[in-house]
């Protein structure tokens, strides 16, 4: 199949391969899912970008979010060595339904930024949680470096998925 800019809205990654465990062919895996439970429930994944299709167990979990896992066809630590780095990807018509102003970061990532009261604007060049909660880095258009902007309601006035847009309200001083 391969991941192509065609079919990419059609998947979310769901982790990373970190590296080879054991002899075996487990590796170490991060999840970027906040519900482990429901990863579990799923056995279909996509693997790299190439997207092979396989069927992966989590076996154990390690700590916050790294978790032993075996893929399928995996059998060996050589053949688990060789899907180091890759990305694990889900369908996104397996995932659940969000509540009201949930989103998945995939869908933030590349939406414009208009900033309340100005005429400044920017895109969302990803989202990280370092473990304070989640922020936004923003590029905008008139720096050169991009900062980063907390995800929360001091700081997001409304978020517009089908005009992929997102409102800034930042709190005094955010900005200079």
């Amino acid at each position: 199949m391969g991941l192509t800019e065609h079919n990419l809205n059609n998947f979310i990654t769901v982790g990373k391969v970190l590296k080879s465990y054991g002899l075996r062919g487990q590796i170490k895996v991060v999840v970027y899912l906040e519900d482990i439970k429901f990863l579990q429930t799923l056995k279909n994944y996509f693997v790299g970008h190439s997207l092979i299709e396989t069927k992966i167990n989590f076996l154990k979990h390690l700590k916050k979010s790294i978790w032993i896992a075996a893929i399928a066809e995996t059998k060996t630590k050589e053949q688990a060595e060789g899907l180091k780095g890759q990305h694990i990807f889900l369908e996104k018509k397996f995932l659940p339904t969000l509540m009201t102003d949930e989103f998945y970061y995939q869908d933030l990532k590349g939406l414009q930024i208009k900033i309340d009261g100005s005429l400044q604007k920017g895109f969302v060049c990803d989202v990280f949680n370092f473990g304070s909660g989640d922020v936004l880095e923003v590029s905008l258009d008139d720096r050169g470096s991009t900062i980063y902007i907390p995800f929360d309601k001091d700081n997001i006035g409304s978020i517009d998925l089908a005009n992929r847009t997102i409102l800034l309200t930042p709190i005094k001083g955010l900005l200079t």
